[in-house]
């Protein structure tokens, strides 16, 4: 009893610290260094969470079960061969840590205690959609006091407003699939709390004035909502698919589709043309292995000698999901992730049974990454990564689930 106890607390403690690392996610910029090692709040969470979890597990780790195995093994792989054939050990170890080992250990953490726990998952929809309506209070606040960028976007303390409305864009997708009330008219006053934060995270979304993530979210949704329900289709989905395109169009305002009318002259699309060109040219000379993790700003200017004077000098990552990947962690890692979301779409087919809220979270985030990801980098951070990670941990989980019911 003494030890089933013991267990019991044990579990719970891994419970809690799942929950605060989804719950603290857009406060990864929370940093602490020991001499040449730098750590984060996040991941100076998982690291303990990890310490308990394989203090009380078995030697016979849940990854090597999962078809998921081989995929993830590439992409490490990937970044590793890229890190060492680059020679960029410092910035490259800090990603392979941050970006990739991290998110996947603590995803594999996350479906143990799946499996153990059931209301885990509402749990961590809440944590997650909690730690966003947290973000768009603040978002509510720097707006209130005129703290934007020059050009009048929000950005808190991301980076970039871009980066912010990437998170944002997850906890609206989040809240709106599992949060939105079924009856406006009669809201509970749990329902009403759930309706204002969405209302918050709605509008600070709306104040980065990314029409990328808008973009992304609509056919997002649509997509979800075809292929989950085309054969009960609702026409209030349509409505909000509809409505969801109208605020793209206003965030955006006309300037940015003028962007895309004026293509050859000076804006932010023509200037992503040129970085994707830039970039094109890189993987022509590193096709294998490609440039190393963190070293696509070195490599962008060394480039500018290839092409007329950059529209945009600063630019980190190379505006484009699949770019990055090949750039930064090789061809066996840009396979790798290809192969994982090819299981990923295959397993997402039988998660319509037990919990098909949780099914449609997972596939609306998952095509909100590659959506988005056409322009910019939607997984190369700390808080993406991890989110990227355990969603496809949810979805291994349901896909069991829905097997194990079928059997039944």
């Amino acid at each position: 009893m003494k030890n089933d106890n013991l267990k019991f607390r044990n579990l719970r403690l891994q419970e809690f610290l799942v929950l605060a690392i989804l719950f603290l996610l857009p406060f990864y910029f929370i940093r602490i260094r020991f001499e040449w090692v730098s750590l984060n709040l996040v991941e100076i969470l998982i690291l303990i969470l990890f310490a308990i979890w394989i203090f009380k597990k078995n030697k016979k780790y849940l990854v090597l079960n999962t078809q998921y195995l081989i995929p993830m093994l590439l992409i490490l792989f990937g970044v590793t061969f890229s890190i060492i054939v680059n020679k960029n050990y410092y910035v490259g170890l800090g990603i392979l840590k941050g970006w990739f080992l991290l998110p996947m250990i603590f995803a594999v953490i996350f479906y143990d205690n799946l499996k153990k726990n059931e209301k885990l998952l509402s749990w961590s929809f809440w944590a997650i959609f909690g730690g966003g309506t947290l973000v768009a209070i603040e978002g509510a606040y720097y707006w209130l006091s005129g703290f934007m960028t020059y050009d009048g976007r929000l950005r808190i303390f991301f980076d970039s407003p871009n980066q912010l409305a990437m998170y944002l864009a997850v906890v609206f997708l989040v809240g709106f699939l599992r949060f939105t009330p079924n009856n406006l008219l009669k809201l509970s006053p749990k329902e009403s709390l759930q309706a204002l934060s969405l209302v918050l995270v709605t509008a600070s979304l709306y104040l980065t004035k990314s029409y990328g993530a808008w973009l992304a979210i609509a056919p997002a949704l649509a997509a979800t909502f075809w292929l989950k329900y085309r054969k009960i289709w609702q026409k209030k989905y349509l409505v909000v698919i509809v409505i969801i395109f109208i605020i793209t169009i206003s965030a955006a305002g006309y300037g940015k589709f003028e962007d895309i009318k004026n293509l050859g002259k000076r804006s932010s699309l023509t200037s992503r043309e040129m970085i994707w060109k830039s970039a094109a040219l890189m993987l022509k000379d590193n096709p294998l292995f490609g440039i190393g993790p963190g070293n696509f700003q070195n490599k962008y200017l060394e480039y500018q000698k290839c092409f007329p004077p950059y529209l945009e000098w600063a630019v980190p990552q190379p505006h484009n999901l699949y770019l990055a990947f090949w750039l930064e962690a090789g061809l066996a890692g840009l396979i790798g992730f290809l192969w994982l979301l090819a299981i990923f779409f295959r397993d997402n087919k039988n998660t319509r049974g037990n919990n098909p809220k949780a099914g449609l979270i997972c596939l609306a985030t998952i095509l909100y990454f590659l959506l988005h990801g056409l322009i910019d980098t939607t997984y190369w951070r700390n808080d993406m990564a991890i989110v990227f990670w355990v969603v496809i941990a949810i979805n291994l989980h349901l896909s069991e689930k829905e097997k194990l019911f079928k059997e039944i």
